[in-house]
């Protein structure tokens, strides 16, 4: 499964792919530590989500 983590930077939009769902969202977790903004998880066909959205849709708790 390939995932697209995007998020907003000084400006800058920067993204890192990802190949499960959990490490999707560890990945976008990080970024709004981070103080990144407007962190957005992409599937393959474009669809977008955001992390808390995501996780209620794709990851179960305990795997």
């Amino acid at each position: 499964m390939q995932l697209i983590v995007t998020a907003q930077h000084q400006g800058r939009v920067i993204s890192f792919q990802q190949r499960s769902p959990s490490g999707a969202l560890e990945k976008a977790h990080q970024l709004q530590k981070e103080g990144l903004a407007q962190v957005v998880i992409s599937d393959i066909t474009g669809r977008a989500y955001d992390p808390s959205d995501f996780a209620a849709r794709f990851v179960r708790a305990g795997v």
